[in-house]
C-alpha cells in the first residue's frame, strides 16, 4: 500500500507542475491581451515596430535602386524574421492561454480523483 500512496504522491506532485504552468499560461496571455489594448503597445511595438518597420525594412530590400552588400542583405533578412517571431510568440502566448484554460479545468477535475485514491489508501493503512 505505501508503494501505492508514494505513487499517488507522485501523481498529485506531477499534476500540481501542471496546474502552475497551465496557470502560468493563462496570465500570460491575459497579461498580452492587457499589453494589446495599450495605446502605446499599440503604437510603439504592433504599429512601429511591426507593421512599419517591417515594411520599410522589405522595401529596402526589395528596392532595385538599393545595391544592397550580402552582410546588410542578411541583417535585414535578420530583422524581418526577428518581428515574424515576434509576431507568432504573440499568437502562440494567446492560443496557449485559450488551450490552458480548458487544460486547467481537466487537470484540476484529476486532481481531486487522485487526492480522493489518495484519502482511500490512507484511511485503509489506519
Amino acid at each position: 500500500m505505501e508503494d501505492k500512496n508514494s505513487n499517488l504522491q507522485t501523481e498529485l506532485a506531477d499534476i500540481d507542475s501542471r496546474i502552475a504552468t497551465l496557470k502560468k499560461n493563462i496570465q500570460l496571455g491575459k497579461d498580452l491581451e492587457d499589453l494589446h489594448e495599450d495605446e502605446r503597445f499599440q503604437r510603439v511595438i504592433l504599429g512601429a515596430y511591426q507593421d512599419d518597420e517591417a515594411e520599410r525594412i522589405f522595401g529596402v530590400l526589395v528596392d532595385p535602386t538599393h545595391q544592397l552588400k550580402r552582410d546588410v542583405m542578411e541583417n535585414l533578412m535578420d530583422k524581418l524574421g526577428a518581428i515574424r517571431n515576434q509576431k507568432q510568440f504573440f499568437g502562440t502566448t494567446l492560443m496557449n492561454a485559450s488551450m490552458a484554460v480548458e487544460g486547467l479545468e481537466e487537470e484540476e477535475k484529476y486532481r481531486v480523483q487522485v487526492n480522493a485514491e489518495s484519502d482511500i489508501i490512507d484511511v485503509i493503512e489506519e
